[in-house]
């Protein structure tokens, strides 16, 4: 159970912890601060990151579950794992040295081959898998690709 139930199940401003009802969980907080949308823009702006052996490129934009996107954007990238989302967790600054961490967010991945919600907190590379009901719920997007060495 992520952030974005907790909050809403301790401050009882949505139905979102009722079992019943099949709700998306909001991509990001609800009181989520204006210059989080800088620093998103900031880190899709940077175009395509290296680290821990993964190159990932960040969407700044929610969308619908899709197994081809990333494959759509360049054939050598995927969807990550939640493994990979931990790797790279906190890498999702808005600069490459000295950024600032973005703000809490839901970001699809996948999970043993099935799509998954995932709350990524970048200042502490905390990925923690959420509810899923449906892979028509809207979160960002991340593409990763293994790094090839020259060899």
């Amino acid at each position: 159970m992520g952030i974005v139930y907790v909050e809403c199940c301790e401050k009882k401003r949505c139905y979102c912890c009722d079992d019943k009802k099949d709700k998306c969980p909001n991509p990001v907080r609800w009181n989520e601060g204006a210059e989080c949308e800088g620093l998103r823009q900031a880190l899709a702006n940077r175009g395509e990151v290296t680290v821990n052996g993964l190159e990932f490129r960040f969407f700044n934009q929610v969308m619908k579950y899709s197994a081809t996107f990333c494959a759509g954007y360049d054939s050598d990238f995927r969807t990550p794992t939640v493994a990979e989302l931990q790797t790279i967790a906190t890498s999702l600054t808005s600069a490459a040295i000295g950024g600032i961490p973005l703000c809490p967010m839901l970001v699809w991945a996948t999970s043993m081959g099935n799509p998954v919600l995932v709350e990524v907190f970048p200042s502490t590379g905390l990925v923690q898998v959420v509810r899923t009901p449906s892979k028509h719920c809207r979160a960002y997007r991340i593409c990763v690709a293994d790094v090839v060495v020259p060899g």
